[in-house]
C-alpha cells in the first residue's frame, strides 16, 4: 500500500469515526432528552389530577354562585375561586417551561443554567402554593357549608366546625412538606440527568 492509498484509507476511517461519534452523541443527547422529559411528566402527572380536582370544584361552585348572598359569603367565594384557578395556571406554567427547555440547542451548560434558573422558580411556586393553599383551606369551610347545608358560616352556624381549622392546618402543612420533599427530589433528579451530558 503507497502513501496515497494509505492517506485515502485514513480519510475514509476518519470519516467514519466522525459519524459514528455525531451518532453516538445524538443517541446520548436523545436519551438525555428523554429521561429529563419523563422526570418533568411526573411532576406533570400529580399537578394535573391535582388541576381537575380544582377546575371541577370551580364549576361546581361557579353553579351555585347565587347561594352566596352576604358580603363575607361573597368573599370568600371570590378568594376560593381566585385560589383555585390561579394555583394551577401558576404550577402548570412553570412545569411548562422546565420541561420545554430546549437541550439540543443549549450546550450543557446554558442548559444546566436554564434549568437551575426554572427549577428554582418552579420551588418558590410550590412554597407559595403551600401558604395559598392554607387560605384556600380557609376560605373553602364557609363556601362548603353554604353549598352543602345552606347554611352561612359568619352567622355563627357552624361553630361545631372550627375543629376542621387546626386539624386541616396540620395535615396541610405534613402534605405540603411531603410534597415539596418529593418535587424537589424529582427536579434535582432531572438536574442529575443534565450533568450526565457533562460527563460523556
Amino acid at each position: 500500500m503507497d502513501l496515497t492509498e494509505l492517506k485515502e484509507t485514513w480519510e475514509k476511517m476518519s470519516v467514519a469515526v466522525e459519524k459514528q461519534k455525531n451518532l453516538t452523541d445524538k443517541m446520548i443527547m436523545d436519551v438525555t432528552k428523554l429521561k429529563f422529559s419523563n422526570k418533568i411528566s411526573t411532576i406533570l402527572k400529580y399537578e394535573g389530577l391535582g388541576t381537575i380536582v380544582l377546575f371541577f370544584a370551580v364549576i361546581v361552585i361557579s353553579t351555585k354562585i347565587e347561594l352566596f348572598d352576604t358580603i363575607p359569603l361573597q368573599i370568600a367565594v371570590f378568594i376560593t375561586l381566585l385560589i383555585m384557578i390561579l394555583l394551577p395556571v401558576l404550577s402548570l406554567t412553570t412545569i411548562y417551561r422546565m420541561r420545554n427547555i430546549d437541550i439540543a440547542k443549549k450546550n450543557y451548560k446554558d442548559a444546566i443554567i436554564a434549568f437551575t434558573k426554572r427549577r428554582s422558580h418552579f420551588l418558590l411556586v410550590q412554597k407559595w402554593s403551600l401558604v395559598l393553599s392554607g387560605v384556600l383551606m380557609l376560605t373553602i369551610l364557609p363556601v362548603t357549608l353554604k353549598i352543602a347545608k345552606g347554611k352561612d358560616f359568619f352567622a355563627g352556624a357552624s361553630n361545631n366546625l372550627l375543629w376542621y381549622i387546626p386539624i386541616g392546618l396540620v395535615v396541610l402543612v405534613f402534605f405540603g412538606r411531603w410534597g415539596y420533599g418529593c418535587y424537589s427530589r424529582i427536579t434535582a433528579d432531572a438536574k442529575a440527568i443534565l450533568n450526565e451530558l457533562n460527563e460523556e
